[in-house]
């Protein structure tokens, strides 16, 4: 149920279960307006012992892309989902990987988010290793395949918690900075479309 095979036999791990005529629906008041979103990439994430999806979501009224984060509940058929946006790429840097892994960490405007894992240590803590495997629902072939090293922070804004997330590539340095939060069930609605095949 929560598999999708791909054609020359490797698993990408599709929790919702779509296809390239998918589509998805969020009912957040800043993205009401862009009605739906299609999928464009499924990202498997394998991460520690759970691995989880992201799908590339994209609204053709703003032209804009998100990263739909998807993980498989504790219960059966039971997911835990976010909603990312896209904030910031920088080229790798010393200075920069430094600045990675604090525990507390300020963005260009001036917001403070504090790491979520181990947050009471003020030392550098390393990313967690991992690996990513990109597959584009269009040509049904996997992208790329590369290590990845991942830092996750919170805070606080007006009673909802923000997340920003960022992932460094191992095979070519680059660190992606992403902001998001946490989605109710309720807040979205995904179209499964009809399978091709």
């Amino acid at each position: 149920m929560f598999g999708f095979k791909k054609k020359g036999g490797q698993d990408i791990l599709n929790p919702l279960n779509i296809n390239s005529n998918s589509m998805v629906e969020f009912k957040l008041k800043e993205l009401e307006e862009q009605g739906f979103f299609t999928f464009g990439k499924i990202i498997h994430m394998g991460m520690g012992q759970r691995p989880f999806t992201r799908y590339l979501v994209y609204s053709r009224a703003e032209e804009t892309e998100y990263i739909f984060e998807v993980y498989k509940g504790e219960e059966e058929g039971q997911l835990e989902t976010y909603l990312y946006f896209l904030d910031d790429t920088v080229p790798f840097s010393e200075e920069f990987l430094e600045v990675v892994g604090q525990r507390c960490i300020t963005t260009p405007d001036g917001t403070e988010y504090e790491r979520c894992t181990m947050p009471q240590h003020d030392y550098r803590i390393d990313g967690v290793q991992g690996s990513i495997k990109v597959y584009d629902l269009n040509s049904e072939k996997v992208e790329y395949e590369s290590e990845i090293e991942v830092w996750d922070y919170q805070r606080d804004a007006e009673g909802i918690t923000e997340y920003l997330n960022i992932e460094m590539l191992k095979t070519n340095g680059m660190f992606r900075v992403f902001i998001g939060q946490r989605l109710e069930g309720s807040l979205y609605k995904v179209y499964q479309g009809l399978d091709e095949k």
